[in-house]
């Protein structure tokens, strides 16, 4: 075993040990809604590990050329519908044409009715979740016997992968909120050989970044949070002189510096620039809810990563008392 899969297999291990996980619900959007995992901070000295997701960590059921892939029938119009709801899901974007199809076979259609509960907290998760029609609040329980309400689910998102990924319990409760909801249930077979390596690569990519992003030094001792954050991430690229938003407008998303400058007008008179390496903007807009007080202009080739506003819930919100300081000690003047 090389070190990366015997870290990521430690990784694995201590999360399976732990017996009051948090959520093992998560949210795969286009906006990324990767929900609602926390876990109770790691034992002394996981910040020295890896937070990235390997094949070992999870195991693999079985190998794919052995693998039989399920088809449940379905009418044109339902496989349709499927392959729509999973355009709009990144966990589903790395799949090829043929791996698509797999996936539209094996899953299979489930109703509900109002206040009737998809998943309960505690349970055992084996399958996930694609939300075809209606709403779902999702409720966290935190040991004071409590349900906390934590969001809603609407069509195109899905949940319950993180419990097939760490085969970990589940730890929020899922109840329909609509009139009635139409679900597509995928088995933990099909994820773990057709969907999983998307979601791996994924978090692989963003690991190194999230891992020197001076904001979430706060989580060095869980690296848990930091792989729920690269679940919510998405690069964007803007050309030297791109106008990334007016004064006035909202983002709907925080961005991150990974690479350039950017420079902050205000009534066209350059008042601030932002280009450190982990600087970010947007905050306003999204912790706020005010109009940015600025022009944003790429002073140089940009490199950002942003987090869409649907999924700072779930991810920085934990971190808002961070955020609310960052924009009195630099932008309050400016509100």
């Amino acid at each position: 075993m090389n070190t990366k899969q015997k870290s990521g297999a430690q990784f694995g291990q201590q999360i399976n040990k732990k017996k009051q996980t948090d959520c093992a619900v998560s949210s795969n959007s286009d906006d990324s809604e990767d929900e609602v995992e926390q876990l109770q901070v790691l034992k002394k000295n996981t910040n020295k590990q890896r937070f990235s997701v390997s094949a070992e960590a999870y195991g693999w059921y079985n190998k794919k050329e052995n693998f039989k892939p399920k088809i449940i029938h379905k009418t044109p119009e339902q496989k349709q519908r499927i392959d729509q709801r999973m355009m709009q899901g990144f966990m589903f974007n790395s799949l090829d044409d043929q791996e698509r199809e797999i996936v539209i076979n094996a899953m299979e259609e489930k109703r509900f009715n109002q206040n009737e509960f998809v998943i309960r907290q505690g349970e055992e998760g084996n399958v996930l979740f694609v939300v075809d029609v209606g709403e779902l609040d999702c409720f966290k329980n935190y040991g004071d016997g409590v349900d906390k309400y934590l969001k809603t689910y609407i069509p195109g998102e899905s949940f319950g992968e993180l419990a097939l990924l760490f085969q970990s319990p589940r730890a929020a409760s899922i109840k329909v909120k609509s009139a009635n909801a139409i679900l597509w249930q995928l088995d933990r077979e099909t994820f773990n050989i057709i969907v999983k390596e998307s979601s791996i690569k994924k978090r692989e990519k963003y690991e190194s970044f999230l891992m020197k992003w001076d904001l979430l030094k706060i989580w060095d001792d869980d690296p848990y949070e930091k792989l729920k954050i690269s679940d919510a991430l998405f690069e964007k690229h803007f050309k030297k002189g791109d106008v990334l938003l007016q004064e006035g407008q909202k983002f709907n998303e925080i961005f991150i510096i990974d690479q350039g400058s950017v420079i902050l007008e205000k009534k066209k008179q350059v008042v601030l620039k932002l280009q450190q390496h982990g600087q970010y903007f947007g905050t306003v807009s999204i912790t706020l809810n005010q109009p940015e007080p600025f022009t944003y202009i790429a002073e140089t080739d940009l490199k950002l990563y942003h987090i869409p506003r649907k999924s700072y819930t779930t991810t920085l919100k934990a971190l808002e008392d961070l955020l609310q300081k960052n924009i009195k000690d630099h932008y309050q003047k400016f509100l």
